[in-house]
């Protein structure tokens, strides 16, 4: 689902589009949440190079490609006392939200993130 499903959306997206040359945008969300999550892990890798990989072959479309990998976020799934262990383990304090992750995605959308390509983005309040 992971890969397939993104690459024949950018795949489609790429052979429609016809904005202006610069304005095209691609952003997939990954992961590096792979320990214990084998499949889940590759299968996000694989996205991460299907992004890369468009990011150079749609350029000439003005098309950019981006991954964003936000780490722990806070969307309901996490159990409290795992939310508190990741919160401890952040030099933020706290984990993810999804408004952190839509800001992100909304700049590389954007006019000012038009010259960033071919990036997977870690963006997880810095947490190693």
């Amino acid at each position: 689902m992971n890969a397939r499903a993104s690459w024949l959306l950018i795949r489609e997206f790429a052979q429609r589009y016809r904005g202006p040359h610069g304005a095209g945008r691609i952003v997939t969300l990954t992961s590096d949440h792979v320990v214990h999550n084998l499949p889940y892990g590759a299968s996000k890798g694989a996205l991460d190079r299907i992004t890369l990989a468009a990011a150079g072959e749609l350029g000439h479309l003005g098309i950019t490609a981006n991954a964003v990998n936000p780490g722990p976020t806070d969307t309901g799934w996490i159990p409290d006392a795992h939310r508190e262990a990741f919160a401890q383990h952040n030099p933020l304090g706290r984990i993810g939200t999804p408004r952190d992750c839509a800001s992100l995605v909304a700049f590389l959308c954007g006019p000012e993130g038009g010259w960033v390509n071919g990036q997977v983005l870690v963006s997880n309040g810095g947490a190693a």
